[in-house]
């Protein structure tokens, strides 16, 4: 008797053994493995000055500031949940003592309301915590003024720079082999100023990719003259649309 009592009594123990490594297993298997969370939303403190920051709205465009540069590319989640960054341009300033380890971003994981960040071979270089569920919107510099300057100017055949100067106050074009993205404004002295422009950085031998440099820019007729912070003229782009 006492012995069919004890088997009883082990098999239950077996099965309740199995059960918890079953449920344990089902738990491993739900596990993302730190890349839990919905990528959408604001990383980082854009308010602080200095500091990085990501903002990931849900038609896939990326923005954001590593401290000091501003960011903008595209952002995709693959089969693993891995965040995947494309296309990240940034502005060319120098600011000291700040770290801009952030504009070092390929990828990252999500695990709740922490992003770590990887960089090249998926090395991790940094974290961000969310600070909203809601994107960050950069409002573009509004035109105002400035109507001569609306409309594009060059062409965007190989290898040749153009520009197109929306009336929303944002710039987009190529210097000939990088694409630029930024904002304008119009200045007191009835040219335009380029404001945090960024660039992709692909090299292209052969090509003048002076237009990167671009500050400010006056208007002639259908004639553009952009011009470095130096007030040096890079290009003259002949108006096309």
């Amino acid at each position: 008797m006492w012995g069919n009592r004890s088997a009883i009594v082990t098999s239950a123990l077996v099965a309740a053994a199995a059960a918890a490594l079953a449920l344990a297993g089902c738990a491993g298997a739900g596990s993302s493995g730190g890349q839990g969370g919905d990528p959408i939303g604001t990383w980082g403190d854009p308010a602080a000055t200095g500091e990085p920051w990501l903002s990931l709205a849900d038609d896939g465009v990326l923005t954001g500031n590593d401290g000091c540069n501003s960011l903008r590319g595209t952002w995709e989640r693959d089969d693993d949940g891995i965040v995947d960054f494309s296309g990240l341009a940034a502005t060319r300033m120098f600011c000291q003592g700040v770290d801009t380890w952030l504009s070092g971003a390929e990828a990252a994981r999500i695990d709740g309301d922490t992003m770590t960040v990887l960089g090249d071979d998926d090395a991790e270089i940094g974290t961000l915590a969310r600070t909203s569920s809601t994107p960050t919107t950069v409002q573009p510099t509004p035109a105002a003024a400035g109507e001569g300057f609306i409309g594009t100017w060059g062409t965007d055949a190989t290898g040749e720079p153009f520009l197109v100067i929306a009336d929303d106050g944002t710039v987009t074009g190529s210097d000939g082999c990088n694409r630029l993205t930024g904002t304008w404004e119009p200045d007191d002295g009835g040219g335009i100023e380029f404001e945090g422009v960024a660039s992709t950085l692909m090299a292209c031998e052969g090509v003048d990719q002076s237009l990167n440099r671009l500050d400010s820019a006056t208007v002639d007729g259908d004639t553009l003259t952009v011009l470095d912070d130096d007030d040096v003229v890079l290009v003259t782009l002949t108006r096309t649309a």
